[in-house]
């Protein structure tokens, strides 16, 4: 089993952190290796909603499915993430700092082999330097875009050539 915590303070109220949070359009932006984000079942932040994540990793493609079971909109998630390779809870805070906003995140889970179930724990210093940097990419993305990254989605004329 796997247990670690990591935060941010971003510079941003809470309402424009979240929205740009549960974004599906944004998780590109800022989760390396995630080619797509596919809502397949409710909306994104409301309990029930499920979605699956495709991701490419070294020329190899896997999905992971991303469940919301609990939820106190605008403030606490708690998602159940499960793949071929691993099951996680990750639980998201948001709390209001001044202006600011923190940025919570507590990840636990384990492989679902008994193989995985040993490496995983091994490999915690490197997964914890990977979610900081997810979740420093979306701070700078936040702090500079708002709510949405893709910079171009307003120069995309109505007209086509």
């Amino acid at each position: 089993m796997v247990d670690f915590i990591i935060r941010e303070i971003i510079n941003q109220p809470r309402d424009i952190v979240i929205k740009a949070f549960l974004n599906p359009a944004n998780m590109i932006f800022w989760t390396k290796d995630l080619e797509k984000f596919e809502v397949i079942a409710g909306k994104p932040g409301e309990i029930g909603s499920i979605a699956y994540l495709h991701y490419r990793q070294n020329n190899k493609r896997y999905k992971m499915r991303d469940e919301l079971i609990e939820c106190n909109p605008g403030f606490r998630y708690l998602s159940r993430v499960t793949g071929d390779t691993i099951t996680a809870t990750v639980e998201t805070y948001l709390k209001d700092v001044g202006n600011d906003t923190e940025l919570t995140i507590h990840w636990t889970g384990s492989g679902n082999s008994f193989l995985l179930k040993i490496i995983l724990p091994l490999s915690k210093r490197k997964m914890i330097h990977q979610a900081k940097n997810k979740l420093k990419t979306f701070k700078d993305l936040v702090e500079k875009r708002g709510v949405h990254f893709n910079i171009f989605v307003h120069k995309i004329s109505k007209y086509t050539l």
